[in-house]
This record gives structure tokens, C-alpha cells and sequence, in this order.
């Protein structure tokens, strides 16, 4: 727990705190770290709205901080050898070797070296504030939506689905609270997450929703250019959740991946992928075939051999 997550456990939980055990510190905070993820954020923002595609690496890059952050520690180090320079590799660094391994077929020997705790390089102090903080971004919305009677019918790291006639009253009652507006583009906001319905019109609204399990949950889109399906499932690629329903579900309306991540029926009805979600939904065991989508999938072997996988089943049932 740190100072963040005290301050909300108490604001947002009622809780009262004995600190048993604890580091304290009193020294400067190094903060450098604003300017940078500011910076970055204001270039996204003008490359989005410019629609140049490098504010996706831009995304990526301020996704990464974190996960780089709240690394695990390292503690360990792989160095190979070649066979003649094995022994003095060895004889320089014996009491920090942990373990070695001939590779198949080649003169080279994998080395499992011990590295030294002051070169972990781990930052987990400013990771697990950055954790603290999204938490209490989501935190200020969810329990001042609580509290005024405001329905939120599904939640993850950073989102919410609410009906869209009690934004305004959400809105009004963040703003008194807190003194910021919730909607909008800058950082700490939030906006809708849809995307254009074949990249034009006016914002589309989700006029049904399946939510099946944590990460995982389709919406049907509708707006004045027709409609579309905005969907989510961890650890299985749109491509093969739509193939898969359009297999399972030959009697709906067959759907295609399309522009903005989007998934289109191909016609008027109800779309195949809106069905698969139905059957999640019903606790329906479903196999996907990670290894039919368009992104390489590779089987990483120990001997460091790489190969294509030809097939990768995902079971998910909810």
C-alpha cells in the first residue's frame, strides 16, 4: 500500500489505518517523469488528430512506462559462450554462475548468470503510484456514480459503460466534487471509446450490449451510416473471434472486420459475432484457433529453436 491508495481507502472505503510497518520517506520526489508522459501525450494528440498512424506507437510507448515500471526484478542474466572460450568463461566466473547448457547441434553453451542486485534496474516505486493513481482516476467516477444512483454496467482499467441520458447528470456532479470536467480529450478525461461507423458521422451509440467476462464483451453500434460491432475478448485477436462465429453461426448475418478495429454484418439482421457472445453468455465452452489469425503466432522452444505454430486452441467458457 502506498500513500495514494491510503488517502483513497480512507476517502472512498471508510477505512481507519494502524500503520504496523513501513518505509518513510521524507526526501525530493523526482517528478521528471510528468514532463516526459506529458510531452508525449500532447504529441499523440496532434498526430491523432492529424490521422497520422504514428500516434499508435506513440500509444504503445505510453502503455510500455508502466509495464516497465513493475517489472519483476531480473535477477538473472543469459550469456553465450562459444565452446573454445567455455573453460576461461567459466574460470572467471564460477561463483556466479547458476546453470549452462550445450545447444543442440552447435558449439555454443547458454550460461545462466547471476546478476547482482544493484543491477535490477527495477523503478517498482513509481509503478506501483502510476497503479494507485488509474485506480483512484476510476474511483472518483464509480463512487460518485454510486452515490447520486448513476448505473454502471460494466467496468475495466480504464472505462466505464453507462446509459447515456445519466452522463450529463455524472458529469454536473464530478464537476462539483472535484472542480475538473470528466469529459473530454486531456489527460485524467474521459470520451466515448467507439469508433466512427465506416469512419464518418456523428459519434455511434451501443444499442445492445453483451458483457460475458472480465475484458471480454461486444456492443452493436448505431449511427445514421448503419451499423457495427465493437468488441473485446483478452487474448484472442478480432479476426479469429469473427471467423469463429460466422463458422458457429452460419444462419445470422456473416461479419467482417473492417476500418477502426470495427466489425460490420454484411448485411441487415443480427450479426454472427453478436450470437457467439450469446452462447459465452449461456456458459457455452467455445474453442478459438489463436494460430488462424492474420498476426504470426511462433513456438519459442527452450533449445532457442523458433517455429511457426500451425495450430494454437484458446478454450474460453464463462
Amino acid at each position: 500500500m502506498d500513500h495514494i491508495l491510503m488517502e483513497d481507502l480512507i476517502r472512498y472505503q471508510k477505512c481507519e489505518i494502524k500503520v504496523v510497518r513501513g518505509y518513510y520517506y521524507d526526501g525530493k520526489r523526482d517528478t521528471r517523469i510528468r514532463d516526459v508522459i506529458g510531452g508525449l501525450f500532447e504529441l499523440r494528440l496532434r498526430y491523432k488528430k492529424e490521422g497520422n498512424p504514428i500516434q499508435e506507437i506513440i500509444k504503445l510507448l505510453l502503455n510500455s512506462v508502466y509495464g516497465k515500471t513493475i517489472l519483476k526484478a531480473i535477477d538473472t542474466a543469459n550469456k553465450f559462450v562459444k565452446k573454445d572460450e567455455l573453460d576461461d568463461y567459466v574460470h572467471r566466473n564460477y561463483n556466479m554462475i547458476k546453470e549452462a547448457e550445450t545447444l543442440n547441434g552447435s558449439n555454443v553453451t547458454r550460461v545462466v548468470k547471476i546478476k547482482p542486485i544493484n543491477r535490477h534496474y527495477t523503478f517498482v516505486t513509481l509503478g506501483v503510484n502510476i497503479l494507485s493513481m488509474s485506480k483512484r482516476i476510476m474511483n472518483e467516477v464509480m463512487c460518485t456514480a454510486e452515490d447520486i444512483g448513476v448505473d454502471i454496467m460494466y467496468q475495466d482499467t480504464d472505462s466505464t459503460h453507462l446509459f447515456s441520458d445519466q452522463l450529463s447528470v455524472l458529469s454536473d456532479e464530478f464537476r462539483v466534487r472535484y472542480g475538473r470536467e470528466l469529459i473530454g480529450s486531456r489527460m485524467g478525461q474521459f470520451h466515448s471509446d467507439f469508433g466512427l461507423i465506416h469512419g464518418r458521422g456523428s459519434m455511434p451509440m451501443a444499442m445492445k450490449s453483451v458483457f460475458v467476462m472480465k475484458k471480454g464483451y461486444v456492443d452493436r453500434l448505431e449511427s445514421e451510416e448503419g451499423v457495427a460491432y465493437h468488441c473485446r475478448m483478452k487474448g484472442v485477436p478480432n479476426d479469429v473471434v469473427v471467423m469463429t462465429a460466422n463458422e458457429r453461426h452460419p444462419e445470422c448475418v456473416r461479419c467482417v472486420v473492417g476500418e477502426g478495429g470495427l466489425v460490420y454484418p454484411v448485411c441487415d439482421g443480427v450479426g454472427s459475432i453478436e450470437k457467439l457472445y450469446e452462447d459465452l453468455y449461456y456458459r457455452v465452452d467455445i474453442e478459438f484457433d489463436l494460430a488462424r489469425s492474420s498476426r504470426p503466432s511462433f513456438d519459442m522452444r527452450n533449445d532457442f529453436s523458433v517455429e511457426t505454430r500451425r495450430k494454437f486452441v484458446r478454450r474460453i467458457r464463462c
